[in-house]
């Protein structure tokens, strides 16, 4: 009760019961429900695809996993380690409209430990704890939070492949123990797996490349696991980067062709994105550029998309780029109609829109600011700062549709 946690969405402890009874009074979470409820489908499920975005879809997994590392990576930096994140400890809005993420069992928190005394849930624990050679650490976390985060995009545990489900229990152990490949490794494939949803639909090449540091390298290698902070940043810019689909409401990578949940082709959208604005460049400032082989190009912030009649939510994260926080509070929203984009002020700010060239100036406030866009260009920026600060910018795309 004495740690720095006010600011932290942790079910925090309320009072302690008295002897002979053990334990404490915790708050209670009402509407919400563990993760868990994302990662394992019901028995006899006819439609795994159906089930799938019952549970809000593929964004909404993304943006609630962002969260709950986000969370962890908060705590690790009062110099904590929460020891046990699992699919029961990490609890998650009820209703699929909502993104709320909470952290139950705060008793597991702990400056340091001992190999004796661990506490993680099998199957989700950093091997080096299932083997008994390491205490819990921020490293351990962060695999716990690699396995669950795979398994509730994939719904297919990463180490749980043909070769240990078919086989003798010893073998789970072993690869719990991280002494089998993962069933997506690379060079090994004895553990190959065909559960789930298909990799291609729901791992983006960075996140591809995060898990596969974390169950390659990362078993053996604690040091080589991506941190949570890293997995917030991935996961929220994947998150980013889906648009909707107008035939069965499914999210995807707006890279796609098409839909894979109902293979629609992919319809007109408009693409955000973000780049760093110097004031020092030139006499009026610019997009920051940075040397890439014999070329330059900016440099990319993020990026988000929005299909037509649908709106993007341009948050504090994505606006400064900060990772502290409210980084949820909403800024801006970006509505595409046809080959308009609709702009408001969130905030209660006032922005300043401007064409590339320098010619058109408009402010944007809390009413509604319409521009029109030309397929395949940006002709616009919506600057979140004044042009004397270095800070964030946005541009704005009208993309054609699955050949596009």
């Amino acid at each position: 009760r004495r740690l720095p946690l006010k600011d932290l969405a942790l079910a925090k402890p309320l009072e302690m019961l008295r002897p002979p009874h053990t334990g404490y009074v915790m708050e209670m979470l009402t509407g919400m429900v563990p993760i868990k409820s994302l990662m394992i489908p019901p028995k006899g499920q006819a439609s795994l695809a159906n089930w799938y975005l019952g549970g809000g879809g593929f964004r909404r997994r993304l943006r609630l996993l962002g969260k709950a590392a986000h969370l962890l990576a908060q705590l690790h930096s009062k110099g904590l380690v929460y020891s046990d994140p699992s699919p029961e400890n990490i609890f998650i809005s009820a209703s699929t409209d909502e993104h709320e993420v909470w952290l139950i069992d705060t008793d597991n928190l702990q400056y340091e430990s001992n190999p004796f005394s661990c506490v993680f849930t099998p199957g989700f624990g950093a091997p080096e704890l299932v083997k008994g050679i390491s205490g819990v650490s921020s490293l351990s976390d962060a695999f716990a939070f690699a396995v669950l985060a795979f398994q509730t995009l994939t719904l297919a545990h990463p180490f749980i492949g043909k070769m240990v489900d078919d086989g003798e229990p010893e073998l789970e152990e072993q690869a719990f123990a991280g002494l089998l490949p993962w069933i997506n490794d690379p060079e090994d494939e004895r553990n190959r797996s065909t559960f789930g949803v298909p990799r291609t639909f729901v791992l983006s090449p960075r996140l591809a490349d995060s898990f596969g540091q974390a169950f390659g390298p990362g078993r053996a290698a604690p040091c080589a696991r991506p941190s949570l902070s890293e997995w917030a940043e991935r996961l929220f810019a994947a998150a980013d980067g889906t648009i909707v689909c107008p035939g069965c409401s499914g999210t995807y990578f707006f890279n796609k062709p098409g839909c894979p949940w109902c293979n629609l082709d992919r319809p007109v959208f408009a693409t955000v994105v973000f780049h760093l604005w110097d004031p020092g460049i030139g006499a009026q400032g610019g997009i920051v550029m940075k040397p890439k082989g014999e070329s330059k190009h900016p440099v990319l912030m993020g990026h988000g998309a929005v299909t037509n009649n649908q709106t993007f939510i341009i948050t504090r994260r994505l606006a400064s780029g900060s990772s502290v926080g409210q980084i949820d509070q909403p800024v801006v929203s970006v509505t595409l109609v046809e080959d308009c984009i609709k702009l408001k002020s969130l905030d209660g700010n006032t922005y300043l829109l401007l064409t590339r060239s320098g010619s058109h100036k408009a402010e944007l406030c809390d009413r509604e600011k319409t521009i029109k866009l030309e397929n395949g260009q940006s002709a616009w920026q919506l600057h979140f700062s004044a042009f004397q600060e270095l800070h964030r910018v946005a541009s704005f795309e009208l993309r054609g549709g699955a050949r596009a």
